[in-house]
């Protein structure tokens, strides 16, 4: 086993611990570290690995053995891992694209998959997303009239869908919102909401739709739909106490490599404060939920450990960039005007806990073994054991509410593990540079995020699903 395959195994074996599972083998190491505190709910199932025959549409590409990257041939243009299970109801599709291709393609194969293993079968075509309808910006979206007040993101993707307008109707709003009833039947696996309409464009009817999800590192602090950050300043008193790489570890670089990591680590420093606010307006959902004082102490010490998260990572910017620097004032306007029903917070604890915190630990573990210098990748290792807690929280969450819901949740919940890993902006430095430097390239924070999502986040919410099956009417009893 890879040693990356064997991290993603502990970090399969922490989660599912988490959920009250019972520990998968694979793993020697304890579930979580010694400031770990998240042991379930008493709940104990057993889980086994098992195939899961994948929905049509999907193509899976396995990383290449020698340079760790997913490739079809020459040219990656799309990759994208459809799991589908008919005993939990889940359909989780990971797509895989550069940061400067703006069209998703459907190849026509399915595949069987395994925990750890990738293989490809041909198998019934499913219609382009493409050719379902027009893709369209979060700002286009405002745009149209009917949507104006649609409060889109830029977390998600979004398509303008037409079809005739049905014979026998006088207007589009007599179909709404039955208009797009075929897209199931052409896609089975293309799991989406309506944004907004119907519309009536030359004589059709037209609605925008909201499809997948692409925010996945980390926590973010999302403001109607979009990643808030504070702006960099130059301070002292956001820098840690912590020892920091050596001296001449970092002056062996040039001054340009030395400023884009510092600017690397000025960004991180600036995305790890403001998980700051986004876990404070987390606390307060649960306790505007009723959430149980465990999640709730939970997410309170989560929020202070990304206050020192964010000072480590301030630290690095500074040792990089010979300059103190450290966060301005984080605005907080419309930060507490979103809904906060269950759904909501569930849908947000998905994609930004259980998705961003799952595949931001698996990175930052992978990292701290790849990184050159010790002090540089204790640090490293200090977060991802976090984060690893961060995400078991976000599961716990999770269970919690589906104890609580009913099936639309545990459909919603389904719905938002459809996730688009967008890769990052091509690095600016040498692969060999930015890994002895604590820094995953872009092409292996691509492929390890894809790899995690088959083999720690799809079969933890498979796990919880399955449990659900069997909690919920004990759970509808005690209500």
């Amino acid at each position: 086993m890879s040693a990356t395959s064997s991290s993603l195994a502990c970090l399969r074996v922490a989660l599912l611990h988490a959920l009250g599972v019972t520990l998968a083998p694979g793993c020697t190491r304890p579930p979580l570290d010694d400031a770990g505190t998240a042991t379930g709910t008493g709940t104990t199932t057993t889980t086994s690995t098992t195939s899961t025959s994948t929905a049509p549409g999907g193509t899976t590409v396995a990383p290449d053995p020698t340079t760790g990257s997913a490739t079809t041939g020459t040219t990656l243009v799309t990759t994208t891992t459809t799991a589908a299970d008919s005993s939990t109801g889940i359909v989780t599709t990971t797509a895989v694209e550069p940061a400067t291709t703006t069209t998703a393609t459907s190849t026509g194969t399915s595949t069987s998959t395994s925990t750890g293993d990738v293989s490809s079968t041909t198998g019934p075509a499913c219609v382009s997303l493409m050719d379902l309808g027009d893709p369209l910006m979060p700002a286009d979206v405002m745009e149209i009239p009917g949507c104006e007040d649609y409060n889109a993101s830029d977390c998600h993707d979004y398509m303008r869908i037409c079809v005739p307008l049905p014979d026998g109707l006088d207007s589009c709003d007599a179909c709404a919102p039955d208009c797009l009833g075929t897209i199931p039947e052409l896609c089975p696996e293309f799991s989406f909401q309506l944004a907004c309409g119907p519309f009536t464009v030359d004589g059709e009817c037209c609605h925008v739709i909201e499809y997948s999800w692409n925010c996945t590192d980390g926590r973010p602090f999302l403001v109607e739909g979009t990643a808030r950050t504070a702006p960099a300043t130059r301070r002292r008193d956001w820098l840690a106490d912590a020892p920091g790489p050596a001296g001449e570890f970092i002056a062996a670089l040039d001054p340009a490599a030395r400023a884009e990591l510092a600017a690397l680590w000025t960004a991180d420093a600036l995305a790890e404060h403001a998980s700051v606010a986004s876990f404070a307006r987390f606390t307060l959902q649960l306790l505007a939920l009723g959430a149980t004082p465990s999640l709730v102490q939970d997410a309170c010490a989560a929020q202070l450990d990304e206050v020192v998260h964010a000072r480590l990572t301030f630290a690095l910017a500074t040792a990089y960039g010979g300059a103190p620097v450290g966060p301005g004032p984080l605005a907080l306007d419309g930060a507490l005007t979103g809904p906060c029903d269950l759904t909501a917070v569930v849908v947000a604890v998905v994609r930004e806990g259980c998705v961003g915190e799952t595949l931001a630990a698996a990175e930052l573990d992978l990292a701290a073994r790849t990184c050159d210098d010790p002090a540089l990748a204790a640090t490293l290792r200090r977060i991802a054991a976090d984060e690893q807690r961060h995400a078991a929280l976000a599961w716990r969450t999770v269970q919690w509410a589906l104890a609580r819901g009913g099936p639309a949740l545990r459909r919603a919940v389904a719905d938002a593990l459809v996730v688009r890993i967008v890769a990052p902006p091509p690095d600016r430095l040498d692969p060999a540079v930015l890994r002895r430097h604590g820094r995953l390239p872009a092409a292996e924070r691509v492929a390890l995020a894809a790899q995690c999502m088959r083999s720690v986040v799809i079969p933890c919410a498979r796990a919880l699903l399955d449990d659900l099956a069997v909690a919920r009417p004990t759970a509808e009893l005690l209500t």
